[in-house]
């Protein structure tokens, strides 16, 4: 099976992404961790889309499916797959379409402006892992500090305000037409915002019927 979450940055696509990862052993395509990893990397793709990220911009429709491409031969893929934060664009859906990626189901979560930004504001990360934290929901036993690995946790720039509301803008001009080709093929499922992670894991297998 393949799923693609679409929703609003913030909205708990990747860490629903990583639960199911871990309940389905389907693995994670995220072309925003992909291209955070070129960064850290430095290498020449890293080089070419840093600012780009630092200010919350999308790269190309290009540069996106090709990295998607590279991560689908490889032979974890064949059995299923979660996207998560691709298609961003029409013309990336039409794409994975071109290259055989015949999407199962679209999960929309959706989590009002005031709620995403609060999330994301707080959010501290582990460049080095990977593992995220929140000042307010998910602390670090230490302060600063990865409970995982011990490298010291950052916020990412795509994560400090202005930044967030630009990558809302973004999305409302971008990708929430999504939304309507993703509902005209009847693949959209909408996840509403629940009380618990739990609740919503339970919901979203319900919904692709995992369970």
């Amino acid at each position: 099976m393949r799923i693609t979450l679409l929703g609003a940055p913030g909205t708990g696509k990747g860490t629903q992404a990583a639960i199911l990862n871990k309940r389905l052993g389907w693995p994670i395509i995220s072309t925003g961790n992909l291209l955070r990893a070129a960064v850290e990397a430095k290498s020449e793709l890293g080089m070419e889309v840093k600012d780009l990220i630092a200010h919350g911009e999308l790269v190309s429709d290009q540069i996106a499916l090709d990295l998607v491409r590279e991560r689908l031969e490889q032979n974890d893929c064949h059995d299923g797959c979660i996207l998560d934060g691709v298609p961003r664009t029409i013309v990336q859906a039409d794409g994975l379409e071109e290259m055989g990626l015949h999407i199962d189901y679209c999960l929309l979560f959706d989590v009002a402006d005031q709620v995403i930004i609060s999330r994301l504001a707080g959010r501290h990360t582990c460049l080095a892992c990977g593992g995220t934290y929140h000042l307010t929901n998910n602390p670090p036993r230490e302060k600063g500090i990865c409970d995982y690995c011990g490298a010291a946790l950052r916020v990412r720039p795509d994560d400090q305000v202005k930044t967030i509301t630009r990558r809302l803008e973004i999305y409302r001009e971008r990708t929430a037409c999504l939304i309507d080709y993703y509902d005209k093929r009847g693949l959209l499922r909408v996840i509403p915002t629940t009380d618990t992670l739990e609740e919503t894991t339970e919901l979203v297998l319900s919904v692709i019927g995992a369970k």
